[in-house]
């Protein structure tokens, strides 16, 4: 991940003689990288942005007390009664039944429900103005699947020392493609051969991206080397599912998630054949982003609600103005969706970690909003509430290899939170009914998050 200052890399070399040298090298030059990959450090950028947000944040942090409150346990599945949380800043420090301790500002949680905040995993960041708006409905946190890099990495250096209000951001910068973007917003690279996708990969390294996005036109050769490539150098691969390459064969590259399911239902034929790719994803760690709402706009099954859907007003109406007008040509795709829902319950039942994403970018997408139909989807594709706050929650701090950093509510994590007046445990759409929202070292209630909503702040 790209750092906010990281001008050299120290690396710990130990010998079998117990001795050590400190060894430090610039972050970009193939001998560090050697390093890293002899010693089987995981050079994990993700760990290195959410170290150095803590020393980001503007100080003085207040210590920020939420009193008396239902602590929702996403792991398993509890609501534990009057916790009170403790943050310092941006950090949880303590997390007890009954705290006393020195506080710049203390928030009632008496009869709400405090949950971690969530995170979109599947988003194209193509308007800054889409920024607090997640934060406005939670969401603390996305992954960035293809966007102007440069421009997304700015708007991330301001989040992050404190200067804008948005989530955490992972970004892939441009993915990887067999041909031309129709989509002046998404830039691609291009990759035709082995060897184009290679020099793709070199472009993605030197830039720092957190990772590399492929899509459906990227040709078998190409796949394959990038595939290569981003084992080599252990950095994730996900995406699209190339149009020729089987569901099998990512799987056995070591993608390291699936996005939208597509190409897995032309890879299997029945239940069983399914059941089998879901454990074979389970044992190589391979995730699935289903965006079911994706696949209920583009089967124009939700256009009604989507249209009329008050929140929309949300959207600043220069974005909504370039949207297009709804036509519906779209009946092999109606047939689809059932299918894509039936592939959800037998991801579960083969323990396949399921993420949770919504494509946010796409028209008539409200940022934030969208992650809570997602959620209602996944539900009802056959998960419990508490595995649908997980693909949000701690399926992500899995999935980016930081569950000692975010994820849950506990001491040491990010204090990225999100106060409820409902049990989402009970009724996941409970998480729509937010109070306030707590992320990078500030906590926003509901009259600060209407103000954004009304783009008033």
């Amino acid at each position: 991940m790209r750092a906010l200052q990281t001008p050299m890399v120290t690396i710990s070399l130990i010998h079998a003689t117990s001795a050590s040298v400190g060894l430090s090298l610039p972050p970009d030059t193939c001998a560090s990288k050697l390093v890293r990959q002899v010693q089987g450090f995981p050079y994990n950028r993700i760990v290195r942005l959410l170290a150095l947000l803590l020393a980001a944040l503007p100080l003085p942090a207040a210590t920020i007390a939420i009193q008396d409150v239902t602590l929702i346990d996403v792991a398993s599945g509890t609501a534990r009664p009057h916790m009170t949380v403790i943050v310092d800043d941006g950090k949880v420090t303590r997390v007890g039944p009954a705290l006393s301790t020195p506080v710049t500002h203390a928030i009632s949680g008496k009869d709400k429900f405090l949950m971690p905040g969530l995170w979109d995993m599947h988003v194209h960041l193509y308007y800054k103005q889409y920024l607090p708006l997640f934060v406005a409905f939670g969401v603390t946190g996305v992954q960035d699947m293809g966007s102007d890099f440069s421009k997304v990495s700015a708007w991330r250096d301001e989040i992050e020392k404190g200067t804008a209000v948005g989530p955490h951001i992972i970004t892939s910068g441009p993915p990887v493609d067999g041909g031309k973007s129709d989509d002046p917003k998404l830039p691609v690279l291009i990759a035709r051969t082995g060897d184009q996708a290679r020099q793709a990969f070199d472009k993605l390294y030197k830039l720092d991206v957190d990772f590399i996005k492929v899509l459906s036109n990227l040709p078998r050769d190409a796949y394959f080397a990038l595939a290569e490539q981003a084992r080599h150098w252990d950095l994730r691969m996900v995406g699209h599912i190339p149009a020729n390459v089987t569901a099998q064969e990512a799987v056995e590259a070591r993608q390291k998630s699936l996005e939208h399911m597509f190409g897995i239902t032309k890879s299997v034929s029945s239940d069983d054949q399914a059941l089998r790719f879901f454990e074979r994803c389970t044992l190589t760690g391979t995730r699935v982003d289903p965006t079911l709402v994706l696949w209920l706009r583009m089967s124009h099954l939700d256009d009604t609600r989507l249209m009329s859907d008050p929140q929309l007003k949300v959207v600043p109406a220069s974005i909504r103005g370039t949207w297009p007008d709804v036509s519906d040509d779209s009946y092999s795709l109606k047939i689809q969706v059932w299918r894509i829902y039936r592939l959800v319950a037998l991801a579960k039942q083969a323990k396949t970690e399921i993420l949770a994403g919504t494509d946010t970018g796409d028209p008539y997408v409200i940022p934030g909003a969208a992650l809570h139909d997602e959620l209602e989807q996944l539900v009802e594709a056959g998960l419990t509430p508490r595995e649908a706050l997980e693909a949000a929650t701690l399926a992500p701090a899995r999935f980016f290899e930081t569950e000692k950093e975010m994820g849950a509510i506990e001491k040491g994590k990010l204090a990225d939170m999100v106060l409820l007046n409902a049990n989402p445990l009970e009724n996941i759409r409970n998480t729509r009914n937010i109070e306030g929202v707590l992320t990078h070292g500030r906590y926003y209630g509901r009259k600060e998050l209407d103000a954004i909503l009304e783009g008033r702040s």
